[in-house]
């Protein structure tokens, strides 16, 4: 039987074999990149939000550097800042903290003083407050009191900072109370899921990433210490920073300036009160409660709070009525500051 004759391919047909082959080869590796591609997406976002969170990150720190800095210098000086994540992801937070501050300053007297819609009362226990002097950056109010006590409907604007001095018969002030309202700014890093926020507020640096509660990475200047003679002194520094003219062009730098500080207290006091107002749904009352006020629920918790020194709560140990200086009726040196930033 004679052998079957092998057919000869033509080099047409054996080209297009080779171009079938190759083809087919290709769509393998293009399959099994876009496979690995597939599986490594999560870890390319995990990736890319790791290295924007750390640039955010960086970013706030060194502008919030920048802000104390700033805060501490004259009128009128400043510094410029021409980060592009700054300028870019900046924005204002409007009334972010208000903070009242009162305490008796001379005499024996305990005088409280409270203010709600604009009406102010006034109390004390000796009556010796005589007269009111409410005071803001722009007018100045006087009113009578009597036998120690009042009532007054006050017409000053409250959008800026509130002095009320209550004086006795000699026109020296007894007590002071302030009211502060203060402005701060977010930098926000847009991440694959959400943003990373930072929040500059009152000297404080609080970070919160996307479906996580706060971290408060750096507190407000509040302190308390021994003088080389040995008197207690209790410094709190306020820090409002005023956000105008963001929407020009971000090719032009950020201009953060000084305008100055205003000084509330330097005095002998007694009777501290703090006392704040948060906004924001996940706001960092609770924290800087717990972080000011552990040394005294430690010594509460002993049964030995007698001796205390430090902060702790102003009435019910919630802090639901702020906090004070133990022992509260001890006298100590009090300074509170408003520095002011503006940022333009």
């Amino acid at each position: 039987m004679r052998p079957v004759i092998a057919t000869r391919e033509s080099a047409d047909e054996r080209a297009v074999s080779e171009i079938m082959g190759v083809t087919m080869l290709l769509a393998m590796v293009i399959s099994t990149m876009a496979g690995v591609m597939v599986v490594m997406q999560p870890f390319m976002q995990d990736l890319t939000d790791n290295r924007d969170w750390a640039a955010g990150s960086v970013a706030a720190t060194q502008f919030n550097d920048r802000l104390l800095v700033v805060a501490e210098s004259p009128v009128g000086t400043g510094v410029a800042v021409n980060n592009q994540h700054v300028k870019d992801t900046i924005t204002p937070l409007r009334v972010a903290e208000v903070w009242q501050i009162s305490a008796d300053l001379v005499g024996n007297d305990r005088v409280a003083v409270s203010m709600n819609s604009g009406v102010i009362t006034v109390s004390s226990l000796n009556e010796s407050a005589v007269s009111v002097r409410i005071q803001t950056n722009i007018e100045t109010e006087w009113w009578n009191l009597t036998e120690g006590q009042g009532q007054i409907t006050t017409n000053v604007s409250l959008l800026s900072w509130v002095q009320i001095d209550i004086m006795d018969a000699n026109e020296e002030v007894i007590h002071r109370w302030i009211q502060a309202p203060l402005d701060g700014v977010q930098i926000r890093t847009p991440l694959t899921s959400g943003s990373f926020q930072v929040n500059l507020v009152n000297g404080a640096r609080i970070e919160q990433l996307p479906n996580q509660p706060i971290d408060v990475r750096s507190y407000p200047r509040l302190h308390h210490d021994r003088a080389l003679d040995g008197e207690l002194r209790v410094s709190f520094v306020l820090l409002d920073i005023d956000v105008e003219g963001l929407e020009r062009s971000t090719d032009v730098s950020l201009d953060v300036e000084s305008r100055g500080v205003i000084t509330f207290f330097d005095h002998q006091a007694r009777n501290l009160r703090l006392n704040a107002e948060f906004t924001g749904i996940d706001n960092p009352e609770s924290r800087y409660l717990r972080h000011w006020t552990d040394s005294f629920d430690m010594h509460r918790a002993t049964g030995d709070s007698s001796e205390f020194i430090g902060f702790g709560p102003n009435g019910r140990v919630s802090g639901a009525e702020g906090m004070t200086m133990h022992p509260s009726s001890s006298a100590f040196h009090l300074d509170v500051i408003l520095q002011q930033v503006v940022i333009q």
